[in-house]
């Protein structure tokens, strides 16, 4: 056993015994058998086995995730998040790892190191942002005031969230101004009728992506919002409506900079069967995307079996559209059963299978595109995966 995989056991272990009655553990572990097949018209088709799982497990074999949450009981702790996607890698990420300190009778949170688990964020399903994340860690003020409850509202002192060699001039030096300009500010409010979240992250040019590095670096500021409703569910129990979005490039002068995301829930959930359907209107570029994604899953023998599909439709229209002649941009079904195991009325762990179907137009530039055809690419695949949830 080498010294890291000594270290990380400890690391997992230690706290366990030295802090059993105020440390939180909790997380999942995914994986799965996975075929895919791809065929782009004009071109032979692709096929691909691995192991990995299509259920939100990242894009490696599988996800091993750690939640870890202390309290000391004397207003101060820690929280932190261990993710493993990749298992060739000899150590895993930390998504966030940051201590608190609540002060002024809970009124005021300090959180420092690494920032997560932020109270501001779209919080999904599907959609994560938090903007407060930045590999150099930041300080996050939180004031929650005893006259207004349910009010969260405060700042973060963050570094850049973008690689410092980005066409900065190398003997221009930074000062105290350029990172007080990649400061993000949140605020929201709960009670039982709605919820309000907000968060901007505004940019500094020292940071820049590539795509925007000659231009000065500017204009690269960042936007989330979640919105929901809470009254329809006091007359029909199960019912629930939310929004979500993310901005990017919000004060840039260039339309291939911006990338503006709204995505629109609507969920019914009694006893026997969860249906959803969700709107989307995405703009990138001078394209815009418009779906919609219903799905519908029965739930059988007491939610031991949910068996149902997905189906997704989107169109695209401006002047960036990838196929001026394709009907629609893609479309998809997702068929799918899944075993559940409960306890507490909580999903413990979960085996499924799913099949996808996809067909979409794609810009017709490649090598082999047929002339005369359209520029269409299918792709489907089957996932047997697992989850345990701990």
């Amino acid at each position: 056993m080498n010294k890291k995989t000594l270290f990380l056991l400890l690391l997992a272990v230690v706290p366990f015994f030295v802090f059993a009655q105020e440390l939180k553990l909790s997380g999942e572990a995914k994986s799965g058998i996975y075929w895919e097949e791809k065929q782009q018209e004009g071109l032979s088709k692709d096929a691909n086995v691995t192991m990995m799982s299509k259920d939100d497990a990242g894009s490696g074999r599988g996800r091993f995730r750690l939640n870890m949450d202390y309290d000391n009981g004397n207003n101060f702790g820690f929280k932190a998040r261990l993710n493993w996607e990749t298992w060739s890698d000899t150590q895993p990420q930390w998504p966030y790892a940051f201590g608190y300190g609540n002060f002024f009778e809970n009124q005021m949170t300090v959180s420092v190191g690494k920032l997560g688990a932020s109270p501001w964020g779209t919080d999904g399903p599907e959609m994560w942002k938090e903007l407060e994340a930045a590999s150099g860690g930041g300080i996050r003020t939180e004031w929650k005031p005893a006259f207004i409850p349910g009010l969260n509202a405060g700042f973060v002192l963050s570094y850049f969230n973008s690689d410092r060699d980005q066409g900065w001039d190398i003997k221009k030096p930074l000062s105290l101004l350029n990172i007080l300009r990649e400061s993000v500010i949140g605020i929201s409010y709960s009670n039982p009728r709605f919820l309000v979240r907000f968060a901007y992250r505004f940019d500094d040019e020292f940071d820049a992506t590539q795509e925007n590095k000659n231009r000065g670096g500017k204009g690269e500021d960042e936007l989330v919002y979640r919105l929901e409703e809470r009254i329809l569910k006091e007359y029909l129990p199960g019912f629930q409506i939310w929004a979500l979005g993310y901005w990017f490039g919000v004060t840039s002068e260039y339309p291939e900079m911006k990338l503006f995301q709204n995505w629109l829930f609507f969920q019914y959930e009694p006893e026997l069967f969860t249906a959803q359907v969700r709107f989307g209107y995405d703009y990138i570029e001078s394209r815009s995307d418009f779906y919609v994604k219903p799905s519908f899953y029965l739930n059988l023998f007491d939610k031991l079996l949910s068996v149902g599909a997905m189906f997704q439709y989107c169109q695209d229209f401006g002047d960036g559209k990838l196929y001026p002649g394709s009907p629609y941009r893609y479309l998809e079904v997702e068929p799918k059963i899944q075993l559940n195991f409960w306890s507490d009325n909580t999903i413990t762990s979960y085996i499924a299978f799913a099949y996808n179907w996809k067909r979409e137009y794609v810009i017709p530039n490649y090598e082999g595109y047929p002339e005369g055809k359209d520029p269409v690419k299918q792709t489907q695949w089957m996932n047997l995966r697992f989850c345990v949830k701990f």
